[in-house]
């Protein structure tokens, strides 16, 4: 989460509330059975932030890397939340669900008419499409994952600005630095991945970034690791 004044803004939405009740229906037999998720009862956003003792009707915004299902079902238990999201990934969504996606993405998700504002990327960021939504946050593109995938670039006082690059990386340790992340995460990698071009520049671009000293977190890795850690 990122503060902005008195209110939050979250960063992707992870899984909802509503999808640990019935997550055949809202996540899918195709995710349930490649990804085994641990549908943990505190997982969900809006517990985590009850938990910090922050009154979720304080998170006025969510911003989305992306709609896969382990990122957008959370936006339900925030009903009253602005949801920026990158105006390709909208398309992909209205008026009705692309053919290609209905496997992977599921409209239940979003059933309940969110407050959408799908983002035009009209402006660059290290040479990449993009767009500023307020003092502390822009979408930038970074596809090949899937259309419209967007890294979330976070600035911080007196720091480099932060990346959260969604799921352009799983694994930013192995990934950014060298390394070759296990056979399995890559073998998901390649069968999610929409665009294998884009998808290889916007890492080539991430690691452009860490060398420079921009830090880098993406949404798989439990506890996040800073490009800097070792």
């Amino acid at each position: 989460m990122v503060q902005t004044g008195k209110y939050w803004t979250l960063v992707d939405a992870g899984l909802g509330s509503a999808d640990l009740r019935n997550p055949r229906d809202r996540l899918g037999d195709n995710f349930l059975r490649r990804v085994r998720p641990v549908l943990n009862p505190a997982e969900p956003a809006i517990r985590q932030v009850q938990a910090l003792g922050i009154d979720p009707h304080d998170v006025r915004s969510i911003v989305l890397t992306h709609h896969d299902v382990d990122h957008v079902g959370g936006i339900a238990d925030f009903p009253w939340a602005c949801v920026y999201v990158s105006r390709a990934q909208v398309d992909l969504i209205v008026p009705a669900l692309r053919k290609d996606m209905v496997r992977r993405l599921h409209p239940v998700q979003w059933s309940h008419a969110p407050q959408w504002k799908p983002v035009t990327l009209s402006e660059t960021w290290r040479s990449r499409p993009s767009f500023r939504l307020n003092d502390s946050l822009s979408l930038v593109a970074l596809d090949g994952h899937i259309e419209g995938h967007c890294a979330v670039v976070i600035d911080r006082e007196n720091e480099p600005p932060l990346i959260h690059a969604g799921d352009a990386v799983m694994d930013v340790k192995t990934e950014l630095f060298g390394g070759r992340a296990p056979l399995g995460l890559r073998a998901f990698q390649y069968m999610t991945r929409t665009d294998a071009r884009a998808w290889r520049e916007s890492r080539a671009w991430l690691k452009e970034c860490v060398e420079d000293g921009i830090d880098v977190i993406c949404a798989h890795e439990p506890h996040p690791r800073l490009s800097g850690a070792r």
